[in-house]
């Protein structure tokens, strides 16, 4: 079994700032990395100022002891989180390193829609592409026989007697308006056309 790995001060994320002050008023300290395995340094406290005079008499200063002296540390984790706090310098360091958020990744699922269809006739003249005919325009009120403009479609047919089905569920069967059945006006089993639904009225 491999023994741990020495921790060393450049792989620490913690730093401790220590401010202490001496018996004559005056700051001293440091900081330092405080990784477990690390050593803790020892900070001297500066010997008060001597000062001689023959006029002004000389006045004790009471020296206040604490048992517990305040440091507060602010530290950093690998994610760049803050943590710590203040607490007394005789107790361990009270404040546990804050995990690193997880990253979820949602994938939106967006509808494709259907592009809408090409447009033929009008004045003119558009053709279709090879394959598809055009058709009076369901949405329109103006058909391609007054030169409107109307729409290529693949010609499916459906309806009729058989009541054939379109072979897309997206689909839909229109009256075909190059006929003179329309069921609309008393006609009866008319064939029609299968159309994507959004080209529909």
């Amino acid at each position: 079994m491999n023994a741990p790995r020495p921790t060393t001060t450049a792989s620490c994320t913690i730093t401790i700032c220590a401010d202490y002050i001496n018996s004559c008023g005056l700051m001293y300290g440091g900081c330092y990395p405080a990784c477990k395995g690390l050593p803790t340094p020892t900070f001297v406290p500066p010997p008060c100022p001597t000062t001689t005079t023959t006029t002004t008499r000389a006045t004790a200063v009471a020296t206040t002891t604490s048992a517990c002296q305040i440091i507060c540390v602010d530290a950093v984790n690998e994610c760049g989180i803050k943590y710590g706090g203040c607490y007394c310098s005789n107790l361990p360091f009270p404040y546990p390193k804050p995990p690193c958020p997880t990253s979820t990744t949602t994938t939106k699922v967006s509808a494709t829609a259907t592009p809408g269809p090409k447009k033929c006739g009008g004045l003119a003249g558009f053709r279709c592409p090879r394959g598809q005919i055009c058709i009076d325009d369901p949405k329109s009120p103006c058909g391609i026989a007054v030169d409107c403009l109307g729409i290529c479609v693949v010609e499916e047919f459906c309806g009729g007697f058989a009541g054939f089905q379109c072979s897309k569920k997206t689909d839909v069967c229109i009256d075909d308006p190059r006929d003179d059945c329309n069921p609309k006006k008393g006609g009866a089993d008319c064939g029609g056309l299968c159309i994507p639904k959004s080209w529909a009225k």
